[in-house]
């Protein structure tokens, strides 16, 4: 039985993957598979194959589920392949592949990730938490981000915080440039994830949750 785990948010295209993912185990391995949708330390633990869909930004941050992984193959759905960067912690060994990508370009990528974990010798040379160099906002940033979650201009940003428009401005260039990020869109995209991610303590969600607009 090979666990699979699933983390999508798109519920037509989580059931396309599992689809395939099911042809794909059954025709060639004829092996059965069980799936698993939530991040959790013990999904992970069980699963073979990791799946995560990622926003732009997203792989220079911390998954502190990913920590307790033991085993597998961890494959990072993207917009846009070139784009992306990574740090080599949790995401050392992990595959991107473009949410656009065809059916044969996944297939191929599946089996060669398997032949090589068949490989003599092989390991999974894990990182730990002290040698990882994910991205982190600073206290002011914080401040700055919250507002622009709640829907904020720099402006109206610079006048609750009591700041200058060029301040605001310039943390937020920053902040797009730390992570790679070209629109508004993909800032909140990437605000959103960062807020609703396990790991403790997350200083964006703990201050959104004691200031409350």
């Amino acid at each position: 039985m090979l666990n699979i785990l699933i983390q999508e948010t798109d519920l037509f295209f989580q059931a396309g993957l599992q689809h395939f993912f099911v042809d794909f185990f059954e025709h060639n391995f004829h092996r059965p598979i069980h799936f698993n949708a939530d991040l959790t330390e013990d999904n992970v633990i069980q699963a073979d194959i990791i799946v995560l869909s990622l926003c732009q930004g997203e792989t220079l941050t911390c998954f502190p589920e990913l920590q307790v992984r033991e085993k597998g193959i961890v494959i990072g759905l993207v917009d846009d392949e070139l784009r992306f960067s990574a740090l080599p912690s949790c995401f050392q060994d992990i595959i991107f592949l473009s949410r656009r990508a065809s059916l044969d370009r996944i297939s191929g990528t599946l089996f060669i990730a398997l032949f090589r974990m068949q490989l003599p010798g092989y390991t999974w040379n894990k990182k730990s938490c002290f040698e990882c160099q994910h991205k982190v906002l600073s206290p002011q940033q914080i401040r700055i981000m919250v507002n622009f979650y709640r829907g904020h201009s720099v402006m109206q940003t610079a006048n609750i915080l009591k700041m200058s428009d060029k301040t605001v401005f310039t943390h937020k260039y920053m902040m797009m440039q730390k992570f790679n990020l070209r629109t508004d869109y993909e800032l909140i995209v990437l605000l959103r994830r960062l807020i609703e991610k396990k790991s403790r303590p997350n200083l964006l969600r703990d201050y959104l949750e004691n200031n409350e607009a």
